[in-house]
């Protein structure tokens, strides 16, 4: 099993990040390779990469200039793939990305998803309630629609597949700026493959409201922040 995580300064956050996916590795009856691309990094988040203890996962970093999450993910689950001496077919490739905290369940989660044919599967995001204002929790959870068993949000935070459906359809684009993660599904899509999006597949997520690249989680999150109390917005 295989790990991408890209991280473009990330040095408060990585360590939590590695952590919790080396305890979601437990129990894995195979191996768990996490490799992270750190994205011209002018902090310390390789070092500490490379310095959190492990026990149920190897983690791997590269570093290089990607210049963005799409071309970060590319770089991360080839270099990962590179190493394996294993049909791809036999292979999952988690993704998440290094401000987040994974769950204790969440690689079992997705092995059982793919045991049952599934080649892909997108989960959701949580916002984590220790940083966030209880305002922007609130507004998040209004415009966040995961009711039911299955819902219709991708994100590249959390996003799981089988490696010969990542190859089939082309892998992590390495020309899009923002949403890679819809654009990827889209092809899985595209493909007939079997896909799914279940609500119980959670990663928490911090509420940061500047981001990396205009445009992406964290300029929703922006949005919402200065919205009033009473002005939901459709879920997206």
């Amino acid at each position: 099993m295989v790990v991408a995580i890209p991280a473009r300064n990330e040095a408060a956050s990585i360590a939590d990040c590695l952590t919790s996916i080396d305890r979601a590795a437990r129990g894995c009856r195979m191996p768990v390779v996490v490799t992270v691309a750190a994205d011209g990094c002018r902090d310390e988040t390789a070092a500490i990469a490379r310095a959190t203890p492990t026990v149920h996962s190897r983690v791997t970093v590269i570093e290089g200039l990607w210049h963005g999450a799409g071309r970060a993910r590319a770089a991360a689950v080839d270099s990962a793939l590179a190493d394996l001496e294993r049909e791809l077919s036999a292979v999952w490739v988690a993704n998440t990305d290094a401000d987040c905290v994974v769950p204790a369940n969440w690689l079992r989660r997705q092995l059982r998803a793919a045991n049952s044919g599934i080649h892909a599967v997108a989960g959701v995001v949580a916002l984590d309630p220790t940083t966030t204002p209880d305002s922007l929790l609130a507004r998040f959870a209004a415009t966040y629609d995961r009711r039911g068993p299955t819902h219709r949000h991708v994100h590249g935070a959390n996003v799981g597949l089988r490696a010969d459906c990542y190859r089939l359809v082309g892998g992590w684009s390495t020309h899009t700026v923002i949403g890679e993660d819809h654009d990827l599904w889209r092809r899985l899509m595209a493909a007939n493959l079997h896909l799914g999006q279940p609500t119980d597949l959670t990663v928490t997520t911090s509420s940061r409201t500047s981001g990396r690249v205009a445009g992406g989680f964290a300029s929703r999150l922006s949005r919402l922040g200065r919205q009033a109390p009473y002005q939901a917005r459709p879920a997206y």
